[in-house]
């Protein structure tokens, strides 16, 4: 076995060629992956498989708009309804919305603007039932007995609603193109209330602002109304919250 000492150097080595003619293969016969391999590597590449690229994008906006969905679900006035607020629901409707983050902490500063006025209000004037026709020709039998009462009570109607008239309320404000209920009620609410269940909740919302929404448009509010909604999903992830009304939690129900 040769040794090696500091009086070694390059010089002292020999060149075999004939020991490199027979043992020297070119690069290109040497063994290349195997297809499968690169067809692996290839399908994790976003543009390969852009179905699953957008399926991350939307996972990355659910967990987005978490934070703020708690902190809306907490500002929803507790008299306004015994029905807990539904964290996933308001969750699932800032998904649908696209709104930015000014946008939701300005719905944040208008629902925690409400006077205690506004739950009695909204509870006397919310439509209870859908005077809406529906345009399919499909005959449906009447609810009777406990079904047709539990839909003629106030709390059947669902307390998101103050939520996403809120969130219309700043997306009205904020833009100069401004869309019909019937496309917040379906792009946004998915068909869970009325247009009439829309407009009487934002009636009732501006009505308990004085229809003055500029004073909530400052600076100073949104960003801490930005501070409130990371706040909030950080206590509700270390702290469980008090029953709301008696029922379950009402940051995670």
């Amino acid at each position: 076995m040769p040794t090696y000492s500091p009086e070694y150097s390059d010089d002292d080595f020999e060149f075999d060629e004939e020991y490199f003619s027979r043992t020297y293969q070119p690069l290109s016969n040497l063994p290349t992956p195997p297809p499968s391999s690169r067809e692996s590597l290839a399908s994790q590449s976003p543009r390969a498989l852009p179905g699953r690229w957008r399926a991350f994008r939307l996972g990355l906006a659910r967990y987005v708009n978490i934070c703020p969905a708690i902190h809306l679900v907490n500002l929803v006035p507790p008299a306004a309804s015994l029905a807990a607020p539904s964290v996933p629901l308001v969750h699932e409707m800032l998904v649908r919305s696209g709104l930015s983050t000014d946008a939701i902490a300005l719905a944040v500063c208008i629902l925690d603007s409400l006077n205690s006025k506004f739950s009695l209000n909204w509870r006397l004037l919310c439509p209870l039932a859908t005077n809406e026709i529906s345009k399919r020709h499909t005959i449906q039998a009447p609810l009777v007995g406990p079904a047709a009462a539990a839909q003629l009570h106030i709390d059947s109607v669902r307390p998101e609603v103050i939520v996403l008239a809120a969130l219309v309320i700043a997306t009205k404000f904020l833009e100069d193109c401004q869309e019909p209920t019937h496309y917040y009620r379906a792009a946004w609410g998915k068909g869970v209330w009325t247009c009439e269940q829309i407009n009487v909740t934002e009636r009732c919302v501006m009505e308990s602002l004085g229809y003055r929404i500029l004073p909530l448009w400052d600076p100073v509010l949104i960003n801490d109304a930005t501070k409130d909604m990371q706040r909030a999903a950080r206590q509700a992830v270390m702290v469980p919250s008090l029953p709301r009304n008696g029922g379950g939690s009402q940051a995670f129900r």
